[in-house]
């Protein structure tokens, strides 16, 4: 196999990334079966039980921050800021220093070059605009326990 140079995402002036391919995933045993595997299975630790879901409106503060993703390492943080889809859920840090659930709605380019994510900050259509530059310190993704609470509505209804 040949050893192709990773794809990189360029983030700001002073950040590149190294992009994640599934086909980068390494195999231990490639071609065994799960099933015919008859190893001591006593090292294996248990799994934590699944997060509650947690619904939250356009607008709500923060509960506990294990309802944000936190990466120990910055490039991750970078990472997963940087990987946003429009209409993605999201907490960004309000002037009052609160973190706010939001709703990714616009990525365009400035005047200036940059790339700046738009955030719908409540139900009443407020928005924050953030460039890169401040993405770091006041972007972070939802957990994947969070959910909006509008489409907890529209599933009770279905």
């Amino acid at each position: 196999m040949i050893n192709k140079p990773m794809p990189r995402v360029k983030f700001s002036l002073e950040y590149e990334l190294r992009v994640f391919r599934s086909s980068d995933v390494i195999c231990s045993n490639p071609g065994t079966d799960a099933e015919d595997d008859d190893s001591d299975d006593s090292s294996i630790e248990p799994q934590a039980p699944p997060m509650t879901i947690q619904h939250y409106r356009l607008g709500d503060t923060l509960r506990s921050t294990k309802d944000m993703e936190q990466f120990t390492a910055f490039g991750d943080t970078i990472q997963s800021i940087y990987a946003l889809q429009l209409s993605e859920f999201a907490w960004v840090k309000r002037n009052s220093g609160d973190w706010t659930f939001c709703q990714l709605i616009e990525r365009a380019e400035n005047d200036r070059g940059e790339e700046v994510m738009t955030f719908s900050v409540s139900e009443m259509g407020h928005r924050k605009s953030l460039r890169p530059s401040r993405w770091i310190n006041m972007v972070r993704k939802c957990s994947p326990h969070v959910r909006s609470e509008y489409f907890r509505s529209v599933m009770i209804s279905l």
